[in-house]
Parts: structure tokens; sequence; C-alpha cells
């Protein structure tokens, strides 16, 4: 196949958009669109814009990410992230284009007692969870030509993300020192991931045209308690951070006990290019924590 000239990428203006842009410029043409430009649940306005734009390649980053608020709307989810990939799926069929779309951990239901890899069965707990596997299920049923991306534990410069409101938190707590312990959950475990290098991952797939369901995190599982003294530690703030329980902070999404993804099928294609979740944020604190948690 030869190398793809034109990329589309929806939610360019989201956590993860922001950086696919920004990045994936360097070496393609590349456009990017958000609400304000096409709701992917418009199905006809969606096809015409994609017609129109005639990428190579959509990649497909638009989704509702807010757990606990796609457990309160849950028609808004499916619509968003089930039905709204399909249109996209459609309007790739329509044009003949590739198609990389981002999933979660949350298609699993957290009881494994090991990393979970892509051929294990899927049973996502949350309405999050269910809307992001209604939307692997739509491109696998519209297209031959796609990847998959499962995702985890995102952060990055842009948005809102567990290190921008440790950063905060901790710095208020700093500034305050008869204040109250930080207590952050020890008792659910992923794998932290930069936007930055899903990005690279991301390259790495397009360039090889790699098909099918791949895991994309960062290498090596930690506790959301392990990761905020990590953060706290190379962030250089002094603050107490106590574990606690996921009972103690009851949510109304359920949280997974542990979600974390082994990137078993980029490996097997000698295409993993993930590193050790604590190398990539060290260079994100390097690059962006004088900027975080104001």
């Amino acid at each position: 196949m030869a190398r793809p000239g034109k990329l589309l990428v929806t939610g360019c203006r989201g956590q993860l958009g922001c950086d696919l842009v920004r990045m994936l410029s360097a070496r393609y043409e590349v456009e990017g669109v958000d609400i304000e430009e096409v709701d992917i649940c418009n199905r006809d306005a969606l096809v015409s814009l994609v017609n129109t734009c005639h990428p190579d390649v959509v990649i497909h980053a638009a989704a509702y990410t807010d757990v606990d608020g796609c457990e309160t709307n849950s028609e808004l989810a499916m619509n968003v992230n089930g039905e709204g990939t399909r249109n996209v799926a459609k309007a790739c069929r329509e044009i003949g284009a590739r198609m990389i779309y981002y999933s979660t951990d949350y298609v699993f239901n957290g009881r494994k007692d090991s990393p979970y890899v892509e051929n294990d069965p899927t049973s996502p707990q949350t309405v999050y969870g269910k809307s992001k596997l209604a939307g692997e299920q739509a491109v696998q049923e519209m297209l031959k030509d796609y990847a998959i991306l499962r995702i985890a534990w995102v952060y990055g410069r842009h948005g809102k993300n567990f290190v921008k409101t440790m950063l905060k938190l901790g710095k208020e707590r700093a500034e305050a020192p008869d204040s109250e312990p930080l207590r952050v959950v020890d008792d659910q475990f992923g794998n932290p991931t930069w936007t930055e290098d899903i990005v690279r991952q991301t390259e790495v797939v397009i360039e090889n045209n790699l098909r099918g369901i791949y895991h994309a995190t960062s290498e090596r599982e930690v506790s959301w308690f392990q990761f905020a003294r990590d953060i706290f530690d190379l962030a250089r703030i002094e603050v107490t951070v106590e574990p606690c329980t996921t009972g103690e902070f009851p949510r109304p999404a359920p949280r997974p006990r542990r979600s974390s993804l082994e990137n078993a099928h980029l490996k097997a294609a000698g295409f993993n290019v993930m590193r050790d979740y604590r190398e990539a944020l060290v260079e994100f604190m390097k690059q962006y924590a004088g900027e975080l948690g104001k």
C-alpha cells in the first residue's frame, strides 16, 4: 500500500486529538474536525464532509469519554460512541479510506488477575465500556481496512486528566500545611499512557498498514496511588498521600479492579513502540509540569 497522503482527525480539539494533529502534521497533510465543524451523530453531514475532504485515513478520536457522565447519560453515550462511530465507518467505506478507532480498557470487566490481551473475551461493566465496544463492533461490521487501538489511563498536555488533577491538588495542599492528606485509590490497576506515545504508536500502525485490534498502552501496570506518588516525586511536590479503597469513594460508574492491557499483537508483529510508563511520565513532566496544575 502506498504511503497515505492525507489524514482526517475527528475530535481534533480533545486531549488526544490535539496531539494527533500537531505531531502527525510533520509528516502528513492533516485536517482536523470537531463538533464545531461536524456532529458525528449526523450521518449525512459527516458523510458529506468526508467525501469533500477525501482522506486516505480517518483517525477517529472523537468520543464521549466522561465515564460517570456516560452512566447517567446512556443514550448520549451510545449515540456518540456507538452510532457516531458507525457513521464514521460508513463514511470511510464510501470513499475507501482506512479507519483508526480508539477504544478502551473498559471493554473488559477488570476481574482478570493478569493483563488483558486482545483476544480475551470482552465484558464491559459500564455504559462507557458498552458504548465503546459498540463502536468496535460497528467498525468491524462496516470495514475490512481498519485498526482498533485500545488505550487506557490517558494523560497529556490538553484536556482533563489524572496528572493535571494531582498536580493541582498537590500544589494546593503543599501551600496549606495543615490540610488533610490526599487520599488516592490503591486497589485499581492499569497502564498510565501519554498521548504523545499513543500518537507515535498510531503512526507506526499507519505506516505499516496494520489491521485488526491492538492494545496500545504504556508498559507495566501501576495503581492510581503509586501513579500519584510518582507524579509528586517528579514534580518535587511535598504532600502526604494515603492509600484508600475503591469502596471509600463510590462513583456512578463501577471501576474495574485491574484493567491492565498487554500489547500482545503489536509485540507479535514487531511494532510495539510503547515504553515503560515511568519513562514516559518523566519526559512528560520535564516538558510540561511547569505549566500544569495551575
